[in-house]
């Protein structure tokens, strides 16, 4: 039996490819708007499909298929046109699944209707996947089959998420789960319905009632939601453009609505428990191990694209969807321009032909051009990819620690914009100048920004990790003796406030800056503490469960340094004494640089947290600045 060969597509035409996936017992009809070259019974052990050209413009009724391609190594075959082709074992079990008993499915899937051997044609058809997603009848989830008490997490799911729904859990401030829990669990609380009252205690028994069989259901949703679809790229554009979107894992199939809804509850829930308890309630409680460790995060940002007005900004894109991945690194570009608004003001195009450095550089110099100075606060200095330079952030591997702010949609603008919260503004009313790059090779030649040296990197304190909230608390402590404050509440009170760079969790749709009501609750909670001695626990029982939140993600890939100048902050990890202190002209946060041993060049460190200079001060007496050159 001879092996598929892909016949081109009409170039330029909007012409696409469609899969027909046959029944496992198939007798061709003359009513067959496709034609098959099988023309007697099918009784193969092998998937069976047909493929063929359509208009883009007019295509027959299809679904279309977002799945994970999985293991590239795990190969299977099936039979293309009456010829055989090797797909990964995932998508062969998917069309297994998903092919009905009486009539062809139509299908539109990636691995099988675009030549993955053709960069050309990759390129063009990528660029019009959007549109093949949107116009598709539906759009088809395939999760995998069914493993790990899948059934039992599909069910609950589709049950307690459609109870949410109906109920309108949520949707109104008194509906929060939170402030629910909070009146179950309060004998003084306001009261609340009777069926609200109902679902929420049966919600706590789900959820928290020690027994074999709420284990098993935890470690069932917490398994279903760390499967690999739902940390892949792709599946964002493919769930952004679909008109419907329904999830099937093995034979359960699951509305988008409920899967929404119950990802909220999870969530919801195990933050509430954790701020009321710490992640340390009882170490041997193997239930509430589970529910602790039960992490939603992907699949909600996933849910949260697609219930999102479109198009997005691209930084918003990149920066959201770090985590997530591709097969090939540049996908983790390419995979986003199609939804971004501004990829064609950025003058960004997939181009299979580029190699992943030139990509990476070409992204980061067109966004930081644009003002778009964070970028610069993603990269660091153990990047995975050798060729690239400091300045463009390596989107391959994971980030070693969260940005100081957050990229946010301002949804009362039009197109979506991204801002960036907290704000700062560290440059003052400076703006940029125009930037360039070297004109030898985007990767290889320096970026060139304008901005004032201010003073280098004087005592460093202990990085986040092993030893603890008290000795970094300490150190941040330690060196606030350089600090301007003049009395000890003063001094103590920087500390609190730089140990979470002046922010607070987020609060619905605003990330706001450290609160006086917040750091008055945090001093009066520590101030008579010895700080060598905090831990964890001591801050969840003195009410602090959301401080510590907030500080856990500021200071993780983090320590305190103090600058010559007379200032004190946090910075990254990689930071060395003598390294130097610059503020970029347009930039909201500073950075620290390393100077190269041959040259004028520099490299990037990473951001900064500087007590006393994050809303200009430092750039009022306008300071001398250069052109600072970032290899």
């Amino acid at each position: 039996m001879s092996f598929f060969v892909y016949r081109s597509l009409t170039p330029n035409k909007r012409r696409i490819r469609l899969i027909q996936v046959l029944p496992e017992v198939y007798r061709p009809s003359s009513k067959q708007s496709f034609n098959s070259p099988l023309n007697d019974i099918i009784t193969n052990s092998l998937v069976c499909c047909t493929i063929a050209h359509v208009s883009l413009d007019d295509p027959p009724p299809y679904n279309a298929l977002s799945y994970n391609w999985g293991d590239q190594t795990r190969r299977s075959e099936i039979l293309l046109d009456g010829a055989r082709i090797s797909v990964t074992a995932n998508l062969e079990t998917a069309l297994r699944h998903l092919r009905l008993q009486d009539k062809p499915l139509t299908l539109w899937i990636d691995a099988l209707c675009i030549d993955q051997e053709d960069d050309v044609e990759k390129s063009e058809q990528i660029d019009q996947m959007r549109q093949i997603y949107a116009r598709a009848f539906s759009v088809t989830i395939w999760l995998g089959p069914a493993a790990d008490d899948s059934d039992v997490a599909m069910r609950w799911i589709q049950r307690y998420g459609g109870q949410a729904l109906e109920l309108g859990i949520g949707s109104r401030p008194e509906l929060q789960l939170r402030h629910l829990l909070k009146t179950v669990d309060s004998p003084r609380a306001a009261p609340i319905d009777e069926k609200t009252l109902e679902f929420v205690a049966d919600l706590k028994i789900q959820l928290s009632q020690n027994g074999a069989e709420q284990l098993k259901r935890i470690k069932a949703l917490d398994l279903l939601f760390r499967r690999p679809y739902w940390s892949r790229v792709w599946v964002v554009q493919e769930l952004i453009s679909a008109s419907e979107a329904h999830f099937i894992c093995g034979l359960e199939k699951v509305a988008e609505e409920a899967c929404h809804h119950a990802l909220r509850l999870l969530r919801n829930y195990r933050r509430y428990q954790i701020l009321r308890f710490g992640q340390n309630k009882s170490p041997q409680d193997p239930l509430w191990t589970s529910l602790v460790s039960l992490d939603t995060h992907d699949p909600i940002a996933l849910l949260k694209f697609r219930r999102a007005a479109s198009p997005f900004p691209l930084v918003y894109l990149l920066r959201s969807l770090r985590k997530f991945g591709a097969t090939d690194p540049r996908d983790k570009v390419f995979a986003l321009l199609g939804i971004a608004s501004d990829a064609k003001a950025l003058g960004l195009h997939c181009d299979y032909k580029k190699s992943c450095e030139d990509v990476y550089c070409e992204v980061a110099r067109a966004l930081i051009q644009n003002g778009h100075y964070d970028i610069l606060s993603l990269g660091n200095l153990s990047k995975g990819s050798v060729g690239l330079p400091s300045w463009s952030p390596d989107w391959s591997i994971k980030s070693l620690r969260r940005p100081l702010q957050e990229r946010s949609l301002d949804r009362s603008a039009l197109p979506l914009t991204a801002i960036l919260e907290p704000p700062f503004s560290a440059s003052g009313t400076h703006r940029a100048l125009e930037l360039s790059v070297g004109s030898e090779g985007v990767g290889r030649m320096p970026l060139f920004l304008q901005g004032a040296v201010l003073s280098t990197v004087g005592q460093l304190g202990t990085v986040w990790g092993a030893e603890g909230v008290g000795v970094w608390l300490h150190d941040l402590d330690r060196l606030c003796s350089v600090a301007k404050d003049d009395t000890t509440e003063g001094r103590q009170k920087s500390v609190w406030r730089t140990a979470v760079a002046d922010q607070e969790i987020r609060q619905g749709k605003t990330k706001p800056r450290f609160s006086k009501e917040k750091l008055s609750s945090v001093h009066e909670a520590l101030k008579d503490k010895d700080l060598r001695l905090t831990r964890v626990q001591t801050l969840i029982e003195s009410g602090l469960g959301d401080y510590y939140e907030q500080l856990q993600v500021v200071a993780a890939g983090r320590r305190p340094l103090s600058i010559s100048s007379g200032y004190y902050g946090i910075g990254p990890h990689e930071t060395r004494e003598g390294d130097v202190f610059v503020i970029f002209l347009g930039a909201q946060v500073p950075y620290i640089l390393r100077r190269c041993n041959k040259g004028n060049n520099y490299r990037l460190v990473g951001e900064a947290y500087v007590h006393g200079i994050m809303d200009g001060e430092a750039m009022k007496d306008f300071p001398a600045t250069e052109m600072i050159s970032l290899v």
